[in-house]
């Protein structure tokens, strides 16, 4: 008996129109100017268009062989060799860390790239490669930081507050018209009042950094409170109210004084604290201390210090004219973190969008 097969065939009805359209929309986009869905004339050729420059070699017409030996050339020179963190022993005894700095590298492959996919007539950047160095300031947990990186053209304002509440809005209004930016060391007594919250939220949203002083300061310092076992639920009180505030992890602390020793150290290591001191002090908190002796410690500042301030009268004064006074030197004023940052001025990485 024989089996008969049928075939079944289904029909799709599709609306000529409405196909059209869809076809008329891909072209259009294909066709935009600037379009990178169809390849260049360059990318199709595998040659770099005319007039396209890396700083002022000219790459014209250069097929990737030869302008990957050029830019092997350039690689020679076009680069910056990292600088590791370092250990230096303060004249007190104790021992600080000078951060590392990040160098780089011309990256050819990723230039070439660049290259090709460049448009007639265009400056191509080149693309470069971070080359890290063999040590770094998280390899010295224990130290104190005191001084950023001195080939880095930028410093640090430390501004300590348990008091002075009236002159911290003039001073971060000084901060936002000049761009810079700073650390504010609060105390968490300080922080926990519900009128300070607006300034909290004010330095947040300036750019500013927010770290801790300790809780309470007392006239023992936290020498007195580590000989009584209460320094570390000191600390940790700080860090919560702030936390709690800002909304944002407290990274570093400043102990009240500046007093330091191995206790001190072992605590703020133990709440994974840096613990941060200063390179210049301008003794603002003293009655004696004038404007121009606030400005004549600005005129010493170089790359990498970490300048000491307080809420008061004197300095919020003088700030504007002091903060002129750095950038003129070409100083940027900086958070902690950006000073201590391994990045330096200078070339992007490749993939970073410059």
């Amino acid at each position: 008996m024989e089996r008969q097969v049928r075939a079944h065939f289904r029909v799709i009805r599709v609306n000529r129109w409405g196909l059209a359209l869809v076809i008329l929309a891909v072209l259009a986009l294909l066709l935009l100017p600037g379009s990178r869905l169809l390849p260049t004339a360059a990318q199709i050729s595998g040659v770099v268009a005319q007039g396209v420059t890396v700083g002022s070699r000219d790459f014209s017409g250069r097929t990737e062989a030869e302008a990957k030996t050029i830019l092997s050339q350039l690689a020679q020179t076009y680069r910056a060799k990292p600088e590791p963190a370092k250990e230096v022993k303060a004249a007190a005894g104790y021992m600080y860390v000078i951060p590392e700095l990040n160098g780089y590298e011309l990256d050819v492959d990723g230039t070439w790239t660049r290259l090709l996919a460049a448009e007639a007539n265009t400056v191509v950047e080149p693309a470069t490669r971070i080359v890290t160095p063999s040590k770094k300031m998280t390899d010295f947990p224990k130290s104190v930081i005191r001084h950023g990186n001195p080939a880095k053209p930028a410093v640090g304002l430390l501004i300590n507050v348990d008091w002075g509440s009236e002159e911290l809005g003039p001073m971060l209004a000084t901060l936002k018209a000049r761009g810079a930016h700073a650390t504010f060391f609060v105390s968490g007594k300080w922080a926990a009042k519900p009128e300070n919250k607006d300034l909290l939220a004010a330095m947040v949203a300036g750019g500013h950094e927010v770290a801790s002083h300790g809780h309470i300061l007392t006239d023992d310092g936290p020498k007195g409170l580590a000989k009584q076992g209460k320094l570390k639920g000191d600390i940790e009180a700080s860090v919560r109210v702030i936390e709690a505030a800002t909304g944002l992890p407290v990274r570093y602390y400043a102990p009240h004084m500046s007093q330091i020793s191995v206790d001190i150290l072992k605590t703020a290591d133990d709440l994974k604290l840096r613990t941060v001191l200063y390179s210049l002090d301008t003794r603002d908190w003293m009655p004696s201390t004038t404007t121009a002796d606030i400005m004549g410690t600005f005129r010493k500042a170089m790359a990498g210090d970490l300048i000491l301030l307080h809420p008061k009268p004197n300095t919020t004064r003088v700030l504007d004219q002091a903060v002129q006074h750095l950038q003129s030197k070409g100083l940027t004023p900086v958070t902690l973190s950006d000073l201590l940052s391994p990045e330096p001025d200078g070339p992007a990485p490749a993939g970073s969008g410059h």
